[in-house]
């Protein structure tokens, strides 16, 4: 089973290049503009959305902020590029902890596996440090 990615853009011709990307490694891609997006994503089902603005503004944020806030999109994913394909905006699924959710990267396939991850793949151990100082009974004694 191939993994759908629905590409919204402001334009249709600006995701051409990335779309054939995609293809050529095995994804099925769809396009939309912004006008249409939620309606497409209900409609095909995509695993992932990729929101791609030609022109960083109103129409693309607001595609973005819908999807997001749209309880029928919260078990997909969603990328937006930052800053003319360099940076990436990962949004896993919104059904996860928090912490969990938001990672950036700098390329597409990385951003769409990282969006696909299980949940339950073991993060980044945090410091016990600042527990295990918190837990001593330190007492100071001042030497005049």
């Amino acid at each position: 089973m191939r993994i759908r990615v629905l590409m919204v853009n402001g334009e249709m011709h600006p995701t051409a290049a990335d779309a054939e990307m995609l293809k050529e490694r095995g994804f099925a891609v769809y396009n939309c503009t912004d006008d249409i997006a939620t309606e497409v994503a209900r409609e095909i089902k995509p695993d992932v959305i990729f929101v791609n603005p030609d022109n960083p503004g109103l129409g693309s944020t607001k595609v973005y902020h819908e999807i997001l806030d749209d309880v029928a999109f919260a078990s997909i994913p969603v990328i937006y590029t930052l800053s003319e394909d360099d940076v990436y905006l990962v949004n896993k699924k919104r059904t996860g902890s928090r912490d969990r959710r938001n990672i950036i990267t700098d390329n597409i396939i990385d951003g769409i596996r990282s969006s696909l991850l299980d949940e339950k793949t073991p993060k980044c151990k945090k410091r016990e440090s600042i527990e295990l100082y918190n837990s001593l009974n330190i007492s100071y004694r001042h030497s005049a």
